[in-house]
């Protein structure tokens, strides 16, 4: 009896992982030299609407203001981000298994589901007239776990994974950028400002 309420104290005492939208924030990284300041764009650049979140927003305007731009001073032409989600997994087969099993293997350490993203990013920059001199992109991928004691809930794993994914793609652009800084600097300033 005394080991059975010793469980249940554990398993009420114990809980998921504290999430906040807050703690979304991109690893500080910068590129040397940095790009001439950018106006920064969201869009597919066909003309039609852009659904996006905070979060996403947040990610997208800390990178490029932290890691990839100067952001005073006069603008030299636009930085334009698209993102395309290619696969998101809800786990769903650990979920109903749990089911089935009224949830007793996850008071053992089994997790409820794994959430996964998989996103491509793509950041085109375009120079004063419009006209685009690079574009980057890449695969970033994420996963969350939902679990009773060293997992996330449901909501919390979703709305985590999807700007870590975004924030993984970003870690690959940021490189391909590094690398031709010089002839895009160079290219924005032949251009002229905005």
């Amino acid at each position: 009896m005394k080991n059975s309420i010793l469980i249940l104290t554990i398993i009420f005492m114990t809980g998921c992982k504290a999430w906040d939208p807050s703690m979304i924030s991109v690893q500080k990284d910068p590129i040397s030299p940095k790009l001439l300041s950018l106006e920064r764009r969201m869009e597919d650049l066909a003309n039609t609407t852009v659904n996006t979140n905070d979060d996403e927003l947040k990610v997208f305007t800390e990178e490029v203001e932290k890691n990839l731009i100067n952001p005073y001073g006069d603008k030299y032409g636009y930085i334009a981000y698209k993102k395309n989600v290619l696969d998101y997994s809800p786990g769903m087969g650990m979920l109903l298994l749990s089911s089935f099993t009224l949830t007793v293997p996850n008071l053992f350490g089994m997790p409820y589901q794994t959430i996964k993203y998989k996103v491509e990013v793509e950041l085109r920059i375009m120079d004063s007239q419009n006209r685009l001199i690079g574009k980057y992109s890449a695969i970033g991928e994420a996963k969350s776990t939902v679990a009773y004691y060293y997992g996330y809930s449901i909501k919390s794993a979703v709305k985590r994974t999807y700007p870590e994914a975004i924030k993984d793609a970003f870690s690959k652009i940021r490189p391909q950028i590094q690398a031709d800084v010089k002839r895009l600097n160079k290219a924005l300033k032949e251009a002229g400002k905005l």
